[in-house]
């Protein structure tokens, strides 16, 4: 790389994801849930990961400045291609397996893109674009649950409790526990940031996306992405925060308003003001987070 570029290549790694105990109540949900079942299951992780980072800020008080990281996973394919070269057998469940469960199969790539400009010396204006897609295949019917998506939290959507948005504009029924993954994302924010006095920032915020499924998920309908119809799927938030720079931490709180809901049946409701109109104790969220959000 440059004085602006970083990359790292990690050629090989292993992981273990054993879940020591599931909450009783969503393991019923997901046991009639062919996807999600599928998900939150023990499985092992053997693949690389590729890292690109750019990022041109010089010196702290830099006008204007890119942050850009990129990332690509592969894992299980040269397992794969060892167990069908060798004839091994196939468990029960159809899939090969090592040391007793399932080996993941997938590929994964995301970008996180970000741009910030100074407008003076107290205040700044960051737009920031992320897009993720994660592809199983092979041994597996579904991404590993610690390798999907989310929507919603104090580093997202912040109009949305975290993974309380979508997939896509599913509805998720009444009294569900609410732990929504999807395999895809994509993800915008505007924030202006201003000084007020002291310790003290504020912020004005947008944000706007949601998580798909790649395949068709049958116990989640409107759940997966379709680039005909996707835009119909996006969520939009807004919302102001206060942060509190202690010099060596930034404490923040920030206050979402839903202002589109893709779960709305039809189009003209979707914009909640066009539709059902306000209900401030359902459409606003208050998260709290160390770090800008972005």
């Amino acid at each position: 790389g440059n004085k602006y570029t970083r990359f790292n290549i990690n050629p090989l790694s292993f992981n273990v994801v054993r879940l020591p105990y599931v909450d009783p109540e969503f393991q019923e949900m997901i046991n009639n849930m062919s996807y999600l079942a599928y998900s939150y299951r023990d499985v092992r992780i053997i693949g690389g990961q590729y890292n690109f980072v750019f990022n041109n800020q010089m010196i702290q008080k830099a006008r204007r400045y890119w942050n850009i990281s990129c990332e690509f996973d592969a894992a299980g394919n040269l397992l794969d291609l060892t167990y069908k070269t060798i004839g091994a057998g196939r468990a029960e469940d159809g899939t090969y397996h090592l040391f007793s469960e399932p080996f993941a199969q997938f590929l994964k790539g995301e970008i996180d893109a970000s741009y910030h400009y100074r407008l003076n010396e107290n205040s700044s204006i960051v737009y920031r674009l992320f897009a993720g897609l994660g592809w199983p295949y092979g041994n597996s019917g579904a991404m590993p649950f610690e390798e999907q998506y989310f929507g919603g939290g104090a580093n997202d959507i912040r109009a949305w409790m975290v993974r309380s948005l979508g997939p896509g504009s599913y509805v998720l029924p009444e009294d569900s526990p609410v732990n929504q993954i999807a395999d895809m994302k994509l993800e915008m924010n505007a924030e202006y940031r201003f000084k007020l006095f002291w310790i003290l920032e504020g912020a004005v915020f947008v944000d706007a996306g949601n998580i798909w499924t790649v395949r068709p998920d049958e116990d989640r309908p409107g759940s997966q992405f379709k680039f005909d119809s996707f835009l119909n799927d996006i969520a939009v938030g807004t919302g102001v925060g206060l942060r509190f720079d202690i010099k060596f931490l930034l404490l923040r709180a920030d206050l979402g308003l839903k202002m589109r809901d893709p779960r709305e049946t039809d189009e003209a409701s979707k914009w909640i003001w066009r539709g059902r109109g306000f209900d401030f104790r359902n459409d606003k969220t208050i998260v709290i987070g160390i770090g800008y959000p972005f």
